[in-house]
């Protein structure tokens, strides 16, 4: 950019520019729109579109992954208007289209994975994915367990190679699967390479950490405190995460929706669900996607600031969905529905106060 707007803070110059910290896909994803349209070209109104597409998708992969109807549309109803994303997607600014775009490329990826299995294919999106939230290179653990049959590379089969382990078996290959491994790895790989030749063309770093390092005043920052990822931060995304509460009143609008973070137990309550999910390969996937994105982004320094609800769940929020059909089962039951209900009133009051009234708190 050739201008510092002043409700900008994440602008790094460089020179006689300035640069964005945020990695670049939803721009590239934005670009023939911008082309044809021209450079008024709305990106809310594009948010909100791509939103009501990722809906869709939730769908398709549920119906792909052999979930039954009723537990497909549920959790699609659900993802469409029981969580955040539902926020996100309406106000359409820098940091919530990152996310908007993320969620889409790993529904692609995981539909892909249900489908077709183009390893290729599968990586490309994994990669673009790690192109609009970096975190979500993590949930890469889903495809090795997922598509294991694909992916390993050895002889024996996991179970096998463990019970039977010897030093030989390292170097009995299984030639198709190591072909497949270096295939999808390698296609995820160009996107980390592209982001450091970028992130070194701009800066003469390639960590993909390096545009948050030069933000400027970031080490007077009283968030940041000179370091943007430390395992000090943990507890206040907990709090985030948990505890964090709407203020209460007895006058309009009765519930103050926080700016700061609102719990996800009270913004999604139906995710309860997701604990009573029986034994299976499919739930091993997810949670091996959630809980290493779920380390990194609670490293992180903010906890999301500004947002409704949780906004970083957001980076796993497909796997998430998965294990919510896994735990409904076959049909849904009254208290599922119940819980969906509340899930959708919340987010309803959260984005109609926020985006129509402005009403929050910090």
């Amino acid at each position: 950019m050739i201008e510092n707007p002043s409700w900008l803070n994440e602008l790094i110059p460089v020179g006689d520019k300035y640069y964005v910290a945020l990695p670049p896909m939803p721009a590239i994803v934005m670009m023939p729109f911008v082309y044809i349209f021209g450079p008024n070209f709305s990106e809310t109104y594009f948010s909100i579109v791509l939103g009501s597409i990722n809906v869709v998708l939730v769908y398709l992969l549920l119906k792909r992954l052999n979930f039954y109807d009723a537990s497909s549309v549920f959790v699609a109803i659900f993802f469409a208007f029981g969580t955040n994303h539902w926020f996100a997607a309406s106000v359409g600014s820098s940091w919530y289209l990152a996310h908007i775009v993320a969620v889409f490329l790993t529904l692609l990826a995981l539909i892909e994975s249900a489908g077709k299995k183009r390893l290729w294919l599968i990586g490309l999106l994994i990669g673009a994915g790690f192109w609009a939230r970096t975190s979500v290179l993590f949930t890469v653990l889903f495809f090795y367990i997922y598509l294991w049959k694909d992916l390993w590379i050895f002889k024996k089969n996991p179970v096998l190679f463990l019970k039977e382990f010897k030093l030989t078996n390292l170097f009995e290959f299984n030639l198709k699967n190591l072909t497949n491994f270096i295939i999808f790895n390698s296609t995820i790989f160009l996107f980390i390479l592209f982001d450091s030749l970028y992130n070194y063309a701009r800066f003469g770093d390639f960590s993909p950490f390096s545009p948050y390092r030069l933000i400027q005043n970031v080490d007077t920052n009283t968030v940041v405190n000179g370091v943007y990822m430390s395992i000090m931060y943990i507890p206040r995304h907990i709090d985030a995460l948990i505890f964090r509460l709407p203020k209460f009143s007895e006058t309009f609008p009765y519930m103050t929706p926080s700016l700061y973070a609102t719990a996800i137990w009270f913004t999604s309550p139906v995710l309860i669900y997701i604990f009573i999910v029986k034994r299976s390969l499919l739930k091993w996937a997810c949670w091996l996607a959630i809980l290493p994105t779920f380390f990194i982004v609670i490293q992180w320094a903010g906890v999301g600031f500004s947002q409704f609800g949780y906004r970083f769940a957001l980076d796993f929020m497909p796997f998430l969905l998965i294990l919510l059909a896994l735990g409904l089962g076959q049909k849904p039951s009254k208290f599922a529905y119940f819980l969906l209900t509340l899930s959708i009133l919340v987010n309803a009051w959260g984005t109609i106060i926020l985006n129509k009234y402005g009403i929050y708190i910090m």
